[in-house]
């Protein structure tokens, strides 16, 4: 089975980008090779973090529905475990608060990192003759770089903390359903505005990816056949069983 989760909201669309990109910074930062490249990864996934969570509100918005959360867990409609939960909860959002300065800002102040920033936008511009101080730390000894890897990660996260949390919550409360897409396309009127995300799983065998529109209205799923050479397949022609999952903030 492969696993499609599709955000209805821009700020699910901001957790899920910042989940993805924490993940690829902390599998490169740990990958012990002697390349340096692995760690060119981990410095340019940072930067990507920078950008993607450096949103102004994305702090308030996640300090808002943990608050949400908390109320849910404090009234018993979050099965199971309130108390921990709610401590949980608690202290994620302590840590968040604890950070005071703009995100990422100790990265922008450091003139080195943002030398390297700038040039990695530039086609081959990390080049050792480019950047001779960034060549030079590319060739410490692993157990180096990955402090400083962490030590510049480290007033980060407790954004990914909080935003895994919140998925972890999101993803809990679903319904599942399933589906089969007639001719490879499905149809729902009973999607209400409480759902937060769609996820879809479907078998490899069918070798598709679904195309998802949805709104207050109506669900519209279409699977397209898997392609490596254009950027739309074509509409499948056979009918494909699925499991459609509706992710809500809100307990069930």
């Amino acid at each position: 089975m492969i696993r499609f989760e599709h955000p209805l909201s821009e700020r699910v669309r901001s957790f899920l980008r910042i989940e993805h990109l924490f993940r690829r910074f902390h599998t490169e930062s740990l990958r012990q090779e002697n390349s340096p490249w692995p760690h060119h990864l981990a410095l340019f996934t940072l930067f990507e973090i920078m950008e993607c969570a450096g949103r102004a509100e994305l702090k308030l918005d996640i300090l808002q529905e943990l608050e949400r959360q908390k109320q849910f867990a404090a009234v018993g409609r979050i099965g199971g475990g309130q108390t921990a939960l709610s401590a949980q909860l608690h202290a994620v959002a302590e840590n968040l608060q604890g950070i005071k300065q703009k995100f990422g800002q100790h990265l922008r102040e450091n003139d080195w990192l943002m030398a390297i920033k700038q040039r990695m936008s530039v086609a081959g511009g990390t080049s050792p003759f480019d950047l001779p101080a960034y060549y030079f730390w590319q060739q410490q000894p692993y157990a180096h770089r990955l402090a400083d890897l962490q030590k510049w990660a480290a007033t980060l996260l407790p954004t990914q903390e909080a935003v895994g949390m919140l998925l972890s919550i999101l993803r809990g409360n679903a319904v599942t359903v399933d589906c089969v897409a007639q001719k490879g396309s499905y149809q729902s009127s009973s999607l209400t505005q409480s759902i937060h995300m769609l996820i879809i799983e479907v078998g490899m065998q069918h070798q598709v990816l679904p195309e998802i529109s949805a709104n207050k209205y109506v669900t519209h799923i279409r699977f397209l056949e898997a392609s490596q050479e254009y950027a739309r397949g074509r509409p499948a022609a056979e009918d494909v069983p699925f499991k459609l999952m509706m992710c809500s903030f809100d307990p069930t």
